[in-house]
């Protein structure tokens, strides 16, 4: 895999601060942190993601997409 250079701007000195205090605790650079939170981003699907593997279902489903997200939102 090749990777890329990302850099993010204006970020809020607490917010790094913050940052690096919580890779501390796991022991990791502050880079490996936030790579390791970018990564879980895209391993999470986005709201658009999940509607669309909803509507993808069979129309036979007896549950509308709002009731399962509904009940997913109470499990939490």
């Amino acid at each position: 895999m090749t990777s890329v250079l990302i850099q993010v701007r204006n970020v809020d000195a607490r917010t790094r601060d913050e940052l690096a205090v919580r890779a501390a605790r796991r022991g990791q650079s502050m880079t490996a942190y936030v790579r390791s939170l970018l990564e879980r981003e895209v391993a999470t699907p986005d709201l658009a993601e999940v509607f669309a593997r909803v509507d993808g279902r069979s129309e036979s489903s007896d549950i509308s997409s709002v009731e399962l997200l509904r009940g997913d939102r109470e499990r939490r």
